[in-house]
């Protein structure tokens, strides 16, 4: 069962309202809180999307990023870089979540 945000403002509500009479710890009631702010970020933030490599090769040549300046962007070699690119290898989890971002924001999300 999907429990709703308005729900868990709810449950959470409620937990307050137990904490005041003295029936749940300032622990519960913290731990409830961390759990609806975690639920909510989760709905804030987009799935990773796979990448082919043409689509990797692709975002790369939109922002005129060499492949050396995308592996230094990315913290990766210019090997896997390529190899992304020929289709030999995917990229994990975590880069998949940069070149998504980079491909909608571009490398200037990524400068100091």
């Amino acid at each position: 069962m999907k429990t709703k945000p308005a729900e868990l403002h709810e449950m959470l509500d409620d937990a307050k309202e137990l904490q005041a009479l003295g029936l749940m710890s300032n622990n519960d009631v913290q731990e409830i809180a961390a759990r609806v702010s975690l639920r909510e970020f989760r709905q804030r933030i987009a799935a990773v999307r796979t990448m082919s490599a043409s689509e990797i090769k692709a975002v790369r040549a939109r922002w005129g990023l060499t492949q050396a300046t995308l592996a230094y962007t990315l913290g990766m070699t210019v090997d896997s870089v390529s190899k992304w690119e020929r289709g030999e290898i995917t990229p994990s989890g975590p880069v998949l979540r940069i070149l998504n971002t980079l491909a909608v924001k571009g490398p200037d999300v990524f400068a100091i």
